[in-house]
């Protein structure tokens, strides 16, 4: 019995050690799953930590709630956004925290979110601070394994700047619209791959024509003004070309054949690529506009030619009755008509003063009105500066020293003559030196230089100073216009019209020359002008074409117009030299002859020369034709005068392939001077 129960005892101890292996093995099993498990929820607690930290850096607000919408994740965004932390509003109804309202009802919102799995429109959202942000909400619903609605996640986007811009955008839309609209300003679009173009409806209203959307570039040129078109297409392309902007003004033909004017702004677009992709513009109808300064431009005309024609008129009629007076004060002043007393002298000799005056003002009124009419000519001719400069200071010298006024000269032996009208050189200088008289006091000095200009050797430069009064810089950017006068007290400043200075920076400027002062107040003034250097190469030069004269011989005509007594005063003598050098011009071939400038004067009369580009038998025919010409002049008979005609071939001039320019102008302008300077002009005469 005690055996049988030590066996069993024994058979209950193996058990039990080998049932406490089994299960220590199992504790070993399961403790090694227990640790692979925690290892892989600690790395997906890295994952999730690192996702969430992911979804922290978006700018968006990302926010997770149940379906009974409270909310389960706040992102770093939403806090940003909303102003609330992620503390505060974990655990909280998303509605209620945000105050959310949205662009549908929100029943349609949930059936459709739970039918596609997700929805996106816009929502209305209040901040913590009680502000209202428009967003775009994007909501995605998260479903459990059986299928059952779980989650939403919804992204917000805050687009409430973009929003008021397009609203903004759509006023200012509108507005421009309307502007457009009123103004008649049409809109363009040009798209440059398709060549079609796209017009608002005041463009059609412009053209006249029934809208067609798109139109093609070809039905907009077809109406353009042929004359008009290769222009504004070279605009166009130009600015296609710089993708910038231009402008131009055209002319078009509506469909009832009426003429408009259009002014034209157009500026590029270009592309992700920076290539010009489609052009833009505005056309604007300036038809009314162009008739306007047409009818302002033509009555201006027509103002400025009554004032003129009344200006010479009164002139005209003035002089006869000062010419009266001026005789009859002279006849008085002669002692012819009887001995007058000292005051009665007195008294004549300021008439006589005044006289002088008012036909100054008069010739000044007929200088303008020639001037602006352009009935002033200008004859070119070679003057010698020290000549015009002695005879000028000579006149003048008496008034000058009447005030007590010295007038010097200063010029070189050496200074070549300057190309010029000799009697508008004189009216130049008078009235340079007048007004210098007029402003320096008793005591003072006037001084004329001429030099060949420092910089520029092709001019003759002119100088007219004083030790008068001066004149502030203000005042000398006024000096040479129509009518001014130096604002001063003095009579002196009185005394004329202002036309003066005016009438000498025109009749310089006509001359190609410039003009202008340098003063200062109680330090004098200094009046530079020049004038160009006479030159025969200057003439000779232009009619050079691709390095070959017009001709390998050439003639020199001289024409000698014979004056009789009866028109020896000055003005007689330039009324016909004006109309003998009109004649002779218009026997001229423009692109063979020359007509040179006055540059002597014969004993018997005027002398003439033209430089013909021509055989003996071409020169001959000239010389004969103004001969021809002269004769059936009326007044030729009428007052007696004398023309003789002759030519003289001048020495051949060779013109090898090569020859420099300068080289054959001055191989020409060597034979022309000593053809024209010499004593003996002995040549072909033409009776």
């Amino acid at each position: 019995m005690r055996v049988r129960n030590l066996l069993r005892l024994k058979a209950y101890g193996d058990y039990y050690d080998k049932y406490s292996q089994t299960l220590e093995r199992e504790v070993i099993a399961r403790t090694a799953d227990l640790v692979e498990r925690s290892n892989v929820l600690e790395q997906q607690a890295v994952v999730l930590a690192s996702q969430a930290a992911l979804l922290d850096l978006a700018q968006d607000a990302i926010v997770v709630r149940d379906m009974q919408g409270l909310v389960l994740f706040w992102s770093r965004g939403a806090e940003v956004m909303y102003g609330w932390t992620s503390r505060e509003a974990l655990g909280r109804s998303a509605y209620d925290l945000l105050h959310a309202t949205f662009s549908e009802p929100i029943e349609l919102i949930e059936s459709t979110l739970l039918r596609k799995g997700q929805w996106e429109g816009e929502a209305v959202h209040r901040t913590s601070g009680g502000t209202e942000l428009i967003v775009a909400s994007r909501w995605t619903l998260q479903r459990g394994v059986d299928g059952a609605p779980l989650r939403i996640l919804t992204i917000d986007n805050d687009i409430t700047g973009r929003k008021q811009a397009d609203s903004d955008r759509r006023i200012l839309t509108q507005r421009l619209s309307l502007a457009t609209a009123v103004a008649k300003v049409g809109v363009w679009e040009w798209d440059l791959p398709t060549n079609m173009l796209t017009w608002d409806a005041t463009m059609f209203d412009i053209y006249g024509m029934s809208p067609v959307v798109p139109m093609a570039y070809s039905e907009w040129s077809a109406v353009v003004h042929q004359e008009d078109l290769p222009a504004v297409e070279a605009s166009l392309q130009r600015v296609i070309a710089e993708k910038g902007d231009g402008t131009s003004e055209f002319r078009i033909f509506t469909k009832n054949g009426a003429v408009r004017n259009i002014s034209a702004v157009e500026r590029v677009v270009l592309d992700e690529s920076m290539n010009v992709s489609r052009v833009i513009g505005v056309h604007v109808d300036v038809t009314e506009r162009k008739d306007s300064e047409l009818a302002l431009e033509q009555n201006g005309r027509d103002q400025m030619r009554f004032k003129d024609e009344f200006l010479s008129h009164v002139s005209h009629e003035l002089r006869s009755p000062l010419t009266a007076i001026k005789q009859f004060t002279s006849i008085l002043l002669s002692d012819v008509a009887g001995r007058l007393n000292d005051e009665q002298r007195q008294y004549q000799q300021i008439v006589l003063k005044n006289i002088h005056q008012l036909q100054s003002m008069i010739d000044d009124l007929l200088e303008v009105t020639h001037l602006e009419t352009g009935k002033l000519t200008i004859e070119s001719e070679s003057v010698s500066v020290p000549d015009a400069v002695t005879d000028i200071i000579n006149t003048l010298r008496g008034s000058a020293r009447a005030k007590g006024v010295t007038l010097t000269s200063d010029f070189p032996p050496d200074l070549p003559p300057v190309q010029a009208d000799q009697t508008r050189l004189r009216q130049i200088l008078i009235i340079l030196l007048d007004n210098a008289i007029k402003f320096t006091p008793d005591g003072g000095s006037i001084k004329i230089r001429a030099r060949v200009h420092p910089q520029d050797p092709d001019a003759v430069l002119f100088e007219v100073s004083d030790t008068g009064c001066g004149i502030s810089a203000d005042i000398a950017e006024r000096l040479f216009e129509r009518l001014y006068q130096v604002p001063r007290d003095t009579q002196a400043s009185r005394k004329g019209l202002g036309l003066g200075l005016y009438i000498c920076k025109e009749l310089i400027i006509r001359q190609s020359g410039q003009i202008w002062v340098k003063s200062e107040p109680e330090k004098g003034s200094t009046f530079f002008f020049t004038l160009p250097i006479f030159s025969l190469s200057n003439l000779m030069a232009p009619l050079l074409k691709n390095d070959q004269w017009p001709s390998e011989s050439a003639a020199l005509v001289m024409i000698t117009v014979g004056l009789p007594k009866a028109l020896s005063s000055r003005e007689s003598r330039q009324e016909w030299s004006r109309e003998v050098r009109n004649l002779l011009q218009r026997c001229l071939l423009p692109d063979m002859d020359v007509l040179l400038p006055t540059m002597s004067q014969a004993a018997e009369g005027e002398r003439f020369f033209v430089v013909a580009f021509a055989d003996e038998k071409g020169a001959s025919i000239l010389a004969n034709r103004i001969r021809r010409q002269f004769e059936r002049l009326p007044s030729s008979k009428q007052t007696g005068l004398t023309i003789k005609v002759s030519h003289r071939m001048l020495h051949s001039f060779p013109q090898p392939l090569g020859t420099p320019i300068d080289a054959m102008v001055s191989s020409l302008v060597s034979h022309l001077e000593v053809a024209i300077n010499s004593p003996n002009h002995a040549g072909v005469f033409h009776e």
